[in-house]
């Protein structure tokens, strides 16, 4: 309350040196007003971006082959066992593929011996046999794929994880190497995925600091650092990715929780901190505030601003010379108007 009294006693001051001033041109009032100190702190910018959260260390599981898929023994979000089998495909074909590569083998080894009796007999030649051998060698390198294939129509846990997404249902046919299941190996970090233009990723190092939000968990933040950066912009988005490391602690992370995140970068630079209140006017990042000349005159000096916080402005050029801005009264100020300084 006594500070609404003397700003309207400051008002009517106003008011009375305008009116005298009108008057007798030769007479100026001075304006009373209020200053504070700039202060000088070394600080980083916040880059601020936003993400998925998601496990480490995520596995795409395929068929090595393509086929029918037959079963599927695991649900999305299921957890299972590592060795646990999590889906089949139907064996008709690759079994007769299996077979028609042992009856080659087979073939092929008796081949081989005859033409390796007949030799010794002195009625086939070297040729002969080295043919048959070879011939030998390329049937048995086909069972062992046919084998291979036959041992790899199952998809199987590589660990204790859990199913993060399926991608493949019973009946369809699938093609080899096509994913089937996203896979989440448990007791591994977790990370948020986000984007950065590049004039923030040039501020950024591995190991910075970061603070990060769910919408799931509102109320609380998770601290995180930088755990890897890429080298290059997405071809999509343009955008390069961070990943952040964050602690978990108790609570139940699952992939694909919404996050907003605050990376505080470790490389710091001065800015002089102003009030909120001394910025006269801004347009984008250039802004003007006014000072108290050495004899008492209002003076607008345009400043640089480098970031806003809630109750401050950080100016990055400008200010450099400069110990006090006014921060109330402004509003009645011009160039090289008298002012006269009212101490709290």
């Amino acid at each position: 309350m006594i500070r609404v009294i003397q700003w309207c006693a400051l008002g009517l001051v106003l008011v009375t040196a305008c009116q005298k001033d009108s008057k007798n041109g030769s007479m100026k009032q001075s304006v009373p007003v209020r200053t504070a100190a700039v202060t000088v702190h070394d600080l980083s910018e916040a880059v601020r971006t936003s993400g998925f959260l998601s496990s480490e260390a995520q596995t795409k599981l395929s068929f090595k082959t393509g086929g029918i898929v037959d079963r599927l023994y695991a649900k999305e979000g299921e957890r299972v066992r590592k060795g646990q089998v999590l889906a089949a495909l139907k064996l008709d074909e690759i079994r007769a593929m299996v077979e028609q590569a042992k009856n080659g083998y087979e073939k092929a080894e008796r081949d081989f011996s005859r033409a390796q009796n007949l030799y010794e007999d002195s009625v086939a030649t070297l040729e002969q046999v080295q043919d048959a051998r070879t011939g030998l060698n390329v049937a048995k390198s086909n069972l062992e794929i046919a084998e291979f294939n036959l041992n790899h129509s199952r998809i199987e846990a590589p660990s204790d994880g859990r199913i993060l997404k399926r991608l493949a249902e019973e009946n369809e046919l699938i093609g080899p190497g096509y994913q089937a299941f996203l896979f989440g190996t448990d007791g591994t970090a977790w990370v948020v995925k986000a984007g950065v233009i590049d004039r923030d990723a040039v501020r950024l190092n591995l190991g910075d600091s970061a603070s990060v939000v769910f919408d799931a968990f509102p109320g609380q933040r998770f601290a995180g650092t930088i755990r890897t950066m890429a080298g290059a912009p997405d071809p999509t988005s343009g955008l390069f990715e961070v990943e952040i490391d964050v602690r978990k602690g108790p609570h139940n992370f699952i992939n694909g929780l919404f996050a907003d995140a605050e990376i505080f970068p470790s490389a710091k630079r001065k800015y002089r901190m102003i009030p909120f209140e001394a910025l006269v006017e801004a347009t984008g990042l250039v802004g003007s505030v006014y000072t108290v000349s050495k004899d008492s005159l209002a003076r607008k000096i345009p400043v640089t601003i480098g970031f806003l916080t809630e109750r401050t402005v950080a100016v990055e050029k400008g200010l450099e010379n400069v110990d006090r801005v006014i921060t109330e009264g402004s509003a009645y100020l011009d160039e090289g108007i008298p002012v006269k300084v009212i101490a709290d």
